[in-house]
């Protein structure tokens, strides 16, 4: 049973996680490890922060940052420093994982690639995240995913031809937080492997590769013309698409999807009688799967004809029971708001030094219970207590603040 601590679901009770990755693909791993209860400390530069923070209130960062950092614990340390290193050689010493989004450069330079901190912990977890994968000619290349999740996936061409534009759109989804989240459960899979046989692994997370987990039915399909594809409406505009899977407008101006995966003739009944137009399945026109697909415009337009006799609300008790899957085309404003989103727990409201925000949970529920997420940390808000965990005396502390070792 998983227990709640008011700050996620205790499942990684007694995991430590270094992270010393920065923006918001590894942070946003560390962010969902942590609210599955691991203790994850967040190491940033002593002299800096995390680019992500900026905001308005310097260190204490935007929506972004509360989101991929909650419930986890931050120090402040140079780690170009010796003393520096010494103290994050000691955080990897007790850890059972280590997270960056270094580039392979500058994890070299750092001392912080897999050898280095395999050296202090042999035992450790070590978990990287670039762009293009960790092979290849552009392995050393900086990676974001507005290009390599978005463009370089495949995701903003697809979009295109989906919507038949000859450009591409702005970038719809967060790649860095989805592929977080592939990247916690690849680091689940790593702990869970090195309990059953002593091994540690190394974890490489791309945001290349999740665009190509993500976009895998348009991947497989696109090159081979004999497949079809597995949406409905994909490269189809809307005159095009079956009409029983196709988009509505309702009365008040909203769009509902409609999608029956394989056409049936009891599921249009069934829908015909719900939206109050049994005619349409007596009419020898609409009547069965083959006169839909001939006569596809007339049943499009029944459709658009039944869906507009009804508001988006009055649709919601329209519909409820109906055989078809169906659902509205929402606002993320709307969200909030969504029945079963309140009754499973997936927003939750916490307190950030920006104010009250409703923040998504990691999407999985452990005994039914998503748990609540945690503030993120202000910049070196723990430093103080982590390295008095470590053995630090108070006076060593005072003397590397001093020094600028840490902040």
């Amino acid at each position: 049973m998983a227990r709640r601590n008011g700050a996620g679901v205790n499942v990684l009770e007694g995991f430590r996680v270094v992270d010393t990755s920065a923006y918001v693909y590894g942070p946003s791993a560390g962010g969902v490890l942590a609210h599955w209860g691991a203790d994850v400390i967040k190491v940033e530069p002593a002299r800096g922060f995390d680019p992500i923070r900026r905001s308005t209130e310097p260190g204490k960062g935007g929506i972004t940052y509360q989101h991929y950092n909650r419930s986890k614990r931050a120090i402040a340390v140079d780690l170009k420093a010796a003393e520096g290193q010494a103290i994050l050689a000691r955080l990897v010493e007790r850890a059972d994982v280590f997270l960056t989004s270094a580039l392979p450069r500058v994890r070299r330079s750092m001392h912080i690639d897999v050898d280095d901190v395999r050296a202090v912990n042999p035992s450790i977890v070590y978990a990287k995240v670039t762009g293009q994968g960790p092979a290849g000619p552009d392995a050393e290349r900086p990676g974001f995913d507005l290009a390599t999740w978005w463009g370089r996936g495949g995701l903003a061409g697809e979009a295109m031809r989906v919507a038949g534009i000859d450009e591409p759109t702005g970038m719809v989804g967060h790649g860095d937080g989805i592929s977080g989240l592939v990247l916690a459960g690849g680091i689940c899979a790593a702990l869970l492997h090195r309990a059953m046989t002593g091994e540690a692994l190394t974890v490489d997370g791309s945001l290349l590769g999740t665009a190509l987990w993500f976009n895998a039915p348009a991947v497989i399909a696109s090159n081979i013309p004999r497949l079809p594809s597995s949406w409905p409406n994909t490269h189809l505009e809307r005159a095009d698409s079956p009409a029983t899977s196709n988009t509505y407008r309702t009365k008040d101006g909203r769009w509902i999807q409609l999608v029956f995966f394989t056409d049936s003739d009891d599921y249009w009944r069934d829908l015909c009688e719900h939206l109050g137009r049994p005619e349409l399945a007596a009419s020898p026109e609409l009547a069965t799967t083959e006169a839909r697909a001939r006569n596809r415009p007339a049943a499009i337009a029944a459709l658009e004809s039944a869906f507009a006799d009804y508001t988006l609300a009055e649709l919601k008790t329209v519909l409820d029971g109906v055989r078809a899957t169906w659902a509205p085309i929402q606002l993320p404003s709307e969200m909030e708001d969504d029945t079963q989103v309140q009754a499973n727990g997936y927003l939750q409201k916490t307190e950030t030094p920006i104010g009250t925000l409703p923040l998504p949970v990691p999407a999985l529920l452990f005994d039914g219970d998503g748990g609540v997420p945690g503030r993120a940390p202000d910049y070196g808000q723990h430093t103080d207590a982590v390295l008095s965990d470590l053995g630090y005396p108070p006076e060593q502390i005072a003397r590397y603040r001093e020094s600028g070792v840490i902040a």
